[in-house]
């Protein structure tokens, strides 16, 4: 799988700066675990840096335990407000 086109500004940040430009770029797209590895730099700690999104950001990152529509390992931004 070809790595997931990332705003140029995000590529030299963290992982959880070039999740969180994704998400925001993927307004109310349902995106898959498997994009999103990809995105955080192929790191085995990227579901981590969701949380940390959820967390301590504020973002409404949403998951099948959020929406009976989402199936398991895709997440959702509904809104760019943290």
């Amino acid at each position: 799988m070809a790595i997931p086109k990332v705003k140029q500004h995000a590529i030299a940040r963290g992982a959880r700066a070039k999740l969180r430009a994704y998400f925001l770029a993927h307004l109310g797209l349902v995106l898959g675990s498997d994009e999103l590895r990809l995105v955080a730099g192929n790191i085995s700690e990227w579901a981590r840096r969701i949380r940390e999104l959820r967390s301590e950001e504020g973002y409404l990152i949403l998951t099948h335990n959020d929406r009976a529509d989402l199936k398991p390992g895709e997440y959702l931004l509904e809104t760019a407000k943290p």
